[in-house]
């Protein structure tokens, strides 16, 4: 008696429903993932037709990034390593103070970036940004 062999087809794996579970893999991951929502600052804005506010300068800390990356404070060349010890003396002095940030603008981006977080790291909660259109100092 001769026994024949079999011929066996090649192991398939069916791909028929490979769309549909690649598209529910795809509604898996969107729906659990956790995005990251970065805390931002609170701004405060002025309402329509409102009086501006008068501040006396006393109450001012103006800090400038100039175009060069130079940091001034009242006008005085500061280091952005002592902003942080600078603002918190000030604030110390006086819990009515407004730290106002101006930023030329051809001032390197990561200077103010950094300015400001040395605001914040000083506990200043009142805080304006603006635009410095001044000439180029220090």
């Amino acid at each position: 008696m001769q026994f024949r062999k079999r011929v066996k087809a090649p192991p398939d794996i069916p791909q028929a429903s490979t769309a549909d579970v690649a598209f529910l893999l795809l509604i898996f991951f969107i729906s659990t993932t956790v995005f990251d929502v970065n805390q931002a600052l609170t701004l405060i804005l002025p309402a329509k037709g409102k009086e501006p506010v008068k501040i006396s300068v006393r109450n001012v800390a103006r800090i400038v990034v100039h175009d060069k990356g130079s940091i001034t404070i009242d006008g005085q060349p500061i280091a952005l390593d002592k902003l942080k010890q600078e603002v918190a003396a000030r604030i110390a002095a006086n819990d009515k103070l407004i730290v106002s940030l101006e930023t030329a603008p051809k001032a390197p981006y990561g200077k103010m970036v950094s300015a400001l977080d040395k605001i914040k790291l000083a506990q200043a909660t009142r805080i304006s940004l603006g635009l410095y259109t001044g000439q180029e100092t220090p």
